[in-house]
């Protein structure tokens, strides 16, 4: 890892806000305010562009398009479809009237290439257009604040532009990297800490609630039955991604303050090193932050 003198570098530029605004990508008045660099003011009033007749259908065509097995209530994609007009109508109605209440997610494994397995959670169709109509408007406000050194679950970055990243810094020279996986990620995030993150930014608490209900929905598991959720935020859900993303920016931030530059693709970093001893720098603070250091 080596220290920098440069200063970090915001991902979404002027003229991508000014893109995403013209093309329908997210709320026009958050837009625009990004578009003013107000990064720090706190957004007030987004319920009302969560359950936007717009947002709602587009929401439903990404998750649509995304596909993806029934939830707990066993209907499927089609199913959800044959009564669209009905169901929209009825989150619509329910986020209106704050009386929106998350079902339980459905606990499946898959394999990983190691052979262990990896947990997922499988939302109702519903909870998916919900979290995809609340990423809509919420990601923008994140997104103006990210740094270049992260690169999972965003648009317009990927895992290649990581890997050339990291390559590009290896043939400056550098002789110690620290790969460091962390354990167990999704599984781990701590629910209080996570939510003073998103509140740093938004300041609607109708939103919050409607945040911190999805991360506290009860779990069903095979063998197992119900069980409640009191840390993590499960790998299927449409907004964890995005959430992940939240909770390590921090991470992000203060290995930029101190001067290092870390290559960072969701729960997987790789901080650019000189010397062993600085390449063990970000164990405290992923420590700090509830995880188990590599």
């Amino acid at each position: 890892m080596r220290k920098s003198s440069r200063k970090s570098v915001k991902v979404s530029s002027r003229e991508r806000r000014y893109a995403d605004c013209r093309n329908g990508l997210g709320i026009e008045a958050i837009c625009w305010m990004l578009v003013r660099k107000e990064r720090k003011r706190k957004v007030h009033s987004l319920i009302d562009k969560v359950w936007n007749w717009k947002n709602l259908n587009e929401a439903w065509k990404k998750v649509k398009k995304n596909k993806g097995a029934a939830g707990i209530d066993k209907v499927t994609i089609d199913e959800f479809e044959r009564n669209l007009e009905r169901n929209l109508n009825e989150i619509q109605r329910l986020l209106r009237q704050d009386k929106y209440e998350p079902m339980p997610v459905n606990r499946i494994y898959i394999p990983k290439s190691d052979g262990k397995q990896r947990p997922l959670g499988i939302p109702i169709i519903r909870d998916r257009v919900v979290q995809q109509a609340l990423k809509n408007v919420i990601e923008p406000i994140f997104e103006a604040e990210f740094l270049d050194s992260s690169y999972g679950y965003r648009a317009e970055r990927s895992a290649k532009q990581a890997i050339e990243q990291i390559e590009a810094v290896r043939d400056e020279g550098h002789e110690w990297v620290l790969d460091a996986d962390i354990k167990a990620f999704f599984d781990m995030v701590n629910h209080e800490k996570l939510m003073d993150a998103i509140a740093e930014r938004i300041s609607d608490g109708r939103v919050l609630r409607l945040i911190r209900a999805f991360l506290k929905a009860d779990i069903m598991e095979q063998g197992l039955g119900l069980r409640e959720n009191v840390i993590g935020t499960p790998q299927g859900g449409v907004i964890s991604p995005l959430l992940a993303n939240i909770y390590l920016h921090y991470f992000d931030e203060r290995m930029a303050e101190l001067g290092y530059e870390v290559v960072r693709y969701a729960d997987d970093c790789v901080p650019r090193s000189c010397t062993r001893d600085e390449g063990l720098a970000p164990r405290s603070l992923l420590a700090g932050a509830g995880f188990k250091p590599p």
